[in-house]
């Protein structure tokens, strides 16, 4: 495969890394309910079953998608793309990164439907049709690249007029906050960075902007994800902030301190779903 650049090397490196320790997002999801996806596949049950969210962002990318063409994009690891299986989509996955392709594909060995895997670069999607795709939908993996709009620009080349595009983020206030901890009445943070697009840089452990090593991640504005996706063609659907309803236990049941409490007070991530109207 060609490798664009040194960020796609280091990335290739790092998520090569991640599949060799078993990060929950290269292991795939074998135990998902068929039955259940059959029921909502049928329209016999208005809930969508786990582990997506029954919220109104993966109700708008999931409903309706039996015969559809989904795209997994940079979302290799047998997860999303059995999902969208199980709910009879026509299912492809782009990813850097082969060995997560390969659960993918054991994903469908193990459920018994087809999917395409492309080993390719989320920047460049010219392997791909144009206007071929119904959903696009996008695990988080833009916080390693460092130009939005050159994941956008190609989203919406393979979109159909009307396709929907969901992408996750990380929140764009999560590089700038260090977090002294849970003090008996809420989580201290810090302001240690000033609030800035670009490189993030790790440097005794410590993220910043202005030294030490490539931490192989980009800081991106609210104004880059949101204006991105408008000037390519992109109206916005619907935005949510991580944690979503379902996603995480009640709160009464969490230690305080603990990272699912502190994922309940302090945002990690941005849902967003955007429709491709435009020609380009």
């Amino acid at each position: 495969m060609y490798i664009k650049d040194e960020i796609a090397r280091r990335k290739l490196e790092l998520l090569r890394e991640d599949a060799r320790e078993g990060a929950s997002y290269t292991i795939p999801w074998l135990d998902l309910d068929v039955e259940a996806y059959s029921l909502y596949r049928e329209g016999k049950t208005s809930v969508l079953p786990k582990p997506f969210c029954d919220d109104v962002i993966d109700r708008m990318m999931a409903e309706n998608v039996q015969g559809k063409n989904v795209l997994c994009l940079a979302g290799g690891g047998g997860q999303q793309s059995a999902v969208f299986s199980l709910l009879g989509a026509n299912v492809t996955v782009l990813d850097l990164t082969p060995e997560q392709l390969v659960r993918d594909e054991q994903a469908a060995r193990h459920y018994g439907y087809t999917v395409t895997t492309i080993q390719g670069d989320m920047r460049d999607l010219s392997a791909l049709p144009t206007s071929h795709f119904d959903r696009v939908y996008q695990p988080i993996s833009t916080l390693f690249i460092p130009d939005l709009r050159e994941v956008y620009h190609g989203v919406a080349r393979i979109l159909k007029p009307g396709g929907l595009y969901f992408a996750d983020y990380a929140v764009p206030l999560l590089y700038m906050a260090e977090n002294k901890g849970w003090d008996g009445k809420g989580y201290t943070l810090y302001i240690t960075e000033p609030y800035m697009r670009g490189a993030i840089l790790e440097k005794d452990e410590k993220l910043n902007f202005t030294e030490g090593e490539s931490f192989s991640e980009f800081h991106h504005l609210l104004s880059d994800i949101i204006n991105g996706l408008i000037v390519e063609g992109f109206i916005i659907k619907a935005i949510w902030e991580n944690p979503r309803p379902g996603s995480l236990p009640p709160l009464e049941e969490l230690e305080p301190g603990s990272e699912l409490h502190q994922e309940r007070y302090i945002p990690f991530g941005l849902s967003v779903v955007a429709e491709r109207i435009c020609s380009i």
